[in-house]
């Protein structure tokens, strides 16, 4: 196994450009992707990915029709590279940022979480609107 650098605070030190993830379609599950779930509609897309495995955002859009939204698991992360051991939390923020001039909370938190990535649980989301979700990955 690779030697790992990490800092006092014990998160994984990675050069820019290493563990990066990706946007990958309705439950996809490959190492270094993000993708959304059927609990977010019939096809969800995840966009603006700005993301490693420490931490990032992204965009969840959920579908725009035709969709059967439900409260629970509406997006997933899988890390590029699975760390040594599973975190102590996952912190998750889900914004609805549909009207940039009031972004509006959303209940949600992080589950599923293994040391391969986690699930993004939420209330149920809103059709068509586009919901900014922030992570940080505690070590």
């Amino acid at each position: 196994m690779a030697f790992v650098p990490v800092d006092t605070y014990g998160h994984i030190d990675s050069p820019p450009g290493e563990n990066v993830l990706a946007a990958a379609a309705v439950g996809v599950v490959t190492a270094g992707t993000i993708s959304g779930s059927t609990s977010a509609g019939a096809a969800p897309t995840v966009t603006a990915v700005n993301a490693s495995d420490n931490g990032g955002k992204y965009t969840l859009n959920p579908v725009t029709g035709g969709g059967a939204q439900a409260a629970g698991a509406t997006s997933t992360v899988v890390f590029a590279q699975s760390f040594r051991r599973t975190p102590k939390t996952v912190r998750v923020t889900v914004t609805d940022i549909t009207t940039a001039t009031t972004p509006t909370a959303v209940a949600a938190y992080a589950t599923s979480i293994t040391s391969a990535g986690f699930s993004v649980t939420t209330a149920l989301l809103v059709t068509a609107h586009n919901y900014q979700i922030d992570f940080e990955v505690i070590l």
